[in-house]
């Protein structure tokens, strides 16, 4: 009986280890969701088709054929270590993703090599069709017959801890500043599932970022001008009560409105989600990656005035999303939950960017 149940915890630590990683799953959890993505990606695809009657970069075979190239293009890149490639085919973020990657395998002297066996094939499960075309993105569920394997130093071979030779990757795709598409994400398995379900982004995000110009644009029209000292116009301590002193101000200048505020953290928190689930886009460089997706912002409340010229707030910001810290080597989910969403708060640090049109912009976040 002893040597039974020291046999099932010992199973049940090692499986707990699997699953604690996201690209740890075997091939056969990976593929349970084949069914669901080809149902998906016949409703995306034809949700692209129709964008492409208007937006031709959303073609849906030159699409597929960018996919397919970017993805063995990769691996090439990756295996020959061509740095030049793969700055040419990947946004900043995960190029300095990729390059940490590799470094960290030349410090243990190993070198990880892959070779497409067959494949790869792509389904087109997400799009999101945003204002400004560096916003677009389009993301594809990726399978191939793979060799992943690493080579010592001293000659031996190791091959991927989960033993797989066929997985599933999620590569989203966004548009340089030359309009092409290149990689900016690549999820695995059981980090980029979520993929399957998410809301489409096309007609909502249009209507998200004209209700947040018609705010941006109200608060141009009521900042008051020719003032010295804006801050002053308000008799409520800045360092007692600076929330309180904000509210009091916006009734004067609408560039102090709560929801002026809130454009500034959903643009940003937008922009971190599709920079790889990273804060490198930022000068903020987490010892692990740090991931936010879906968030949603339910209220703004500024701490501290941190200086006045530039005027610059220290605020938190009560969320609803997926939020969760991950090892940057072997992708382990260290913190947080990476399929759940739950209330969350952030500090920013918030400067008025631009008195002409009253908006704000992120300069610093505190997340550690």
């Amino acid at each position: 009986m002893a040597v039974v149940l020291f046999l099932w915890l010992r199973f049940r630590r090692r499986k707990a280890g699997r699953d604690a990683g996201l690209n740890t799953v075997s091939d056969r959890k990976a593929h349970r969701a084949d069914a669901q993505a080809r149902e998906r990606a016949a409703l995306i695809g034809a949700r692209v088709e129709a964008i492409a009657d208007t937006d031709p970069t959303f073609d849906r075979a030159a699409l597929e054929r960018r996919a397919v190239w970017l993805y063995t293009t990769a691996q090439r890149a990756w295996t020959g270590q061509d740095h030049a490639r793969l700055r040419e085919i990947l946004s900043p973020v995960l190029y300095g993703k990729w390059v940490d990657e590799l470094r960290d395998y030349a410090s243990r002297g190993e070198t990880n090599l892959v070779e497409i066996v067959s494949g790869p094939t792509v389904e087109l499960v997400n799009v999101a069709n945003r204002a400004g075309e560096g916003n677009d993105t389009v993301t594809f569920r990726i399978t191939a017959t793979l060799h992943d394997h690493v080579r010592r130093g001293d000659g031996t071979t190791g091959v991927r801890k989960d033993g797989s030779t066929h997985p599933v990757e999620y590569w989203t795709l966004r548009k340089n500043g030359a309009g092409e598409w290149i990689v900016s994400s690549v999820e695995q398995a059981a980090e980029g599932a979520h993929h399957l379900t998410d809301a489409v982004e096309t007609d909502v995000w249009d209507q998200k970022e004209v209700a947040r110009e018609a705010v941006l644009e109200v608060a141009g029209k009521t900042g008051v001008g020719r003032v010295s000292d804006v801050l002053s116009l308000t008799n409520v301590s800045w360092s007692t009560d600076a929330d309180a002193a904000v509210g009091d101000l916006s009734v004067l200048d609408g560039r102090f409105d709560k929801a002026v505020l809130e454009v500034a953290v959903e643009r940003f928190l937008e922009e971190w989600a599709m920079n790889d689930g990273s804060l490198d886009f930022t000068s903020v460089h987490t010892v692990d990656r740090t991931v936010l997706r879906e968030a949603a912002v339910r209220s703004v409340t500024v701490r501290a005035l941190v200086s006045r010229a530039p005027i610059v707030f220290q605020v938190a910001a009560d969320l609803e999303g997926v939020y969760y810290e991950v090892d940057r080597r072997t992708e382990q989910v260290l913190r947080g939950d990476a399929h759940r969403r739950r209330p969350i708060t952030l500090a920013f640090s918030l400067q008025l960017d631009d008195t002409s049109t009253g908006s704000w912009a992120v300069i610093a976040t505190d997340v550690e």
